[in-house]
């Protein structure tokens, strides 16, 4: 028979020692629950490794910013061009192929729905329709 003013007691996996079992955390490193003596409060100091960098291959003499900024702008640009958006024959959908993932999804180019790729959530890039 179990007398009511005792605790539960549970053996801990990582010491072996009997503590209550309301006392037992879950430890973030041994992923189980452990008993307060093993129990460490504080996460030990995550210190973060430095980034590697990669070599950048050396600018043109007279490279500037507006020179980087201007290549941006065309890395986009071939971008939006790159995504394929075929028209659905007897529908106002399209189907788009995302850029980033490859998915294939129905675009509403009138409504510009959905925004943002299904799959990846990645934004959809601008619908000019062929039609006006």
């Amino acid at each position: 028979m179990m007398n009511f003013g005792q605790e539960v007691r549970a053996k801990c996996k990582k010491c072996g020692k009997d503590a209550p079992a309301s006392e037992f955390k879950m430890h973030y490193e041994y992923r189980m629950m452990v008993c307060p003596t093993c129990f460490k409060g504080q996460p030990k100091p995550v210190v973060p490794n430095a980034p590697k960098e990669e070599p950048v291959a050396p600018k043109a003499p007279g490279w500037d910013k507006e020179d980087e900024y201007l290549e941006k702008v065309t890395k986009k640009k071939q971008e939006q061009q790159t995504s394929t958006f075929q028209s659905i024959p007897g529908s106002p959908y399209v189907q788009c192929k995302c850029i980033h993932c490859k998915y294939t999804f129905k675009y509403d180019g009138i409504r510009k729905t959905p925004s943002s790729c299904p799959y990846c959530n990645n934004p959809v890039p601008k619908y000019t329709s062929k039609q006006f």
